[in-house]
């Protein structure tokens, strides 16, 4: 199995995120894994070189097979992949923001908790790149690929703004920033900031806030199974326990036991991270 997240290029850092690779192959003897994602406050770029999974849209009942190459926007709902034998995925995860930063395409305008195809929504590049991935394995040849294609989009990125340096504060801080402090770092006021988080992030201060919140509490215990539910839910600032149980309820439909029990039954966890 490889498994890297990698720091972009530092010309992409305020753009960019992180850029992963994951591939694994299963044994046909196995059957094909269905591994959950949460919402996670990073909207991304994805390549399947090798042959997409099929996301299974759990708010609208649906599975769609995935194009080789997709770009997600806005995701507040739990979705569930389901993977192949054969299993390379490439993501750019791009600073929120970002997305918005390439395309100039407001983060609202996009469908909630599905994906676009990459060759509509970028340009037609993105198809000889998931060839030109295909055809690689060595993980720095893989990045040295993406970055170059990422790199020659650098002149056409909408001016950065004060919001797109105090976007990523408030991941690190796992959501917990006064969205008045926020507003005030970003030099703005408060009804400003509402509109530039949907025309950068497609949802509104708040919900974007409790969704990091939440995401980090998934990760901590994706990365430390064993760590105990009220443990996380103090860590990640949540009042108790309770409060962690509602939002997995609105955002994964589920309680936190279910995911637990995914995570124990799956053959590999992809260890999200919410920033480099």
């Amino acid at each position: 199995m490889i498994h890297v997240f990698h720091r972009p290029h530092p010309s992409l850092r305020d753009f960019v995120n992180n850029i992963m690779i994951f591939r694994l192959r299963l044994d046909k003897s196995q059957s094909a894994p269905a591994l959950s994602f949460p919402p996670l406050p990073e909207q991304c770029l994805y390549f399947y070189p090798l042959g997409a999974p099929v996301a299974e849209y759990l708010p609208q009942n649906k599975q769609v097979k995935l194009q080789r190459s997709i770009v997600v926007g806005p995701q507040v709902n739990r979705i569930r992949l389901h993977m192949n034998h054969a299993n390379y995925t490439v993501k750019v995860g791009f600073q929120p923001g970002g997305l918005y930063r390439l395309l100039g395409i407001p983060m609202s305008e996009f469908p909630m908790n599905e994906s676009l195809d990459s060759s509509y929504i970028l340009d037609k590049e993105v198809s000889h790149i998931a060839d030109q991935l295909a055809e690689t394995e060595h993980p720095n040849a893989i990045i040295a690929i993406v970055e170059a294609f990422l790199l020659r989009k650098v002149r056409q990125l909408r001016a950065q703004l004060p919001i797109d340096r105090v976007l990523p504060m408030l991941i690190q801080q796992g959501g917990l920033m006064n969205i008045n402090e926020v507003a005030s770092l970003a030099c703005v006021s408060t009804r400003q900031l509402e509109r530039q988080f949907q025309q950068r992030v497609g949802i509104q201060p708040k919900f974007f806030a409790r969704i990091t919140r939440f995401a980090k509490a998934w990760v901590m215990k994706e990365h430390i199974p064993a760590t105990k539910w009220t443990t996380i839910a103090h860590e990640c600032g949540y009042f108790d326990q309770m409060h962690l149980i509602r939002d997995f309820k609105a955002f994964c439909g589920v309680s936190p036991r279910v995911i637990e029990e995914e995570f124990l039954s799956t053959p590999f966890l992809l260890h999200n991270r919410l920033h480099y």
